[in-house]
């Protein structure tokens, strides 16, 4: 059995991918306390234009906010006791208390939606970016040649 050996060439890669978390969740905090929790999708965005594969873009805007937005709600259990106001609204919603906790993993997966959205997003602007600056440097390299054999 062969074993691979991730090498040199994809260690920038790597390091990208774990600056642009980071990134993400410095975006996604400042975010986080404005008055449109939609903006969240900035913070996948943004990290996302960083990475040159979607799958990267994907999981960097994805870690970053669900990680931010994770330590948000634990944070505000811990200080502020909402855990009684979510575990309210649930029993609201389900018709017993007790449920909060479905409530926390839904705003978690939110979060992880919203980053992993953003993250594609961004990733897709690269590579669209890429695909089309490849595409002109060739039709360059294409019309010079055919001017050179006329």
């Amino acid at each position: 059995m062969k074993i691979r050996n991730r090498g040199s060439e994809t260690e920038p890669e790597v390091i990208i991918f774990y600056v642009s978390i980071i990134t993400a969740m410095i975006i996604a905090y400042f975010l986080t306390y404005m008055e449109y929790w939609q903006f969240i999708l900035i913070a996948g965005i943004i990290p996302g234009l960083f990475n040159k594969k979607m799958k990267r873009g994907i999981y960097s805007g994805a870690i970053g906010v669900s990680i931010v937005w994770l330590l948000y709600m634990i944070y505000a259990m811990v200080t502020r006791n909402a855990y009684t106001n979510i575990d309210q609204f649930a029993g609201l919603i389900f018709g017993d208390t007790g449920y909060g906790w479905a409530i926390v993993i839904l705003v978690f997966l939110l979060g992880a939606l919203f980053g992993a959205l953003g993250g594609s997003i961004g990733s897709g602007i690269t590579i669209a970016i890429q695909l089309r600056s490849e595409t002109l440097e060739s039709d360059e390299k294409n019309s010079k040649t055919i001017k050179k054999s006329t």
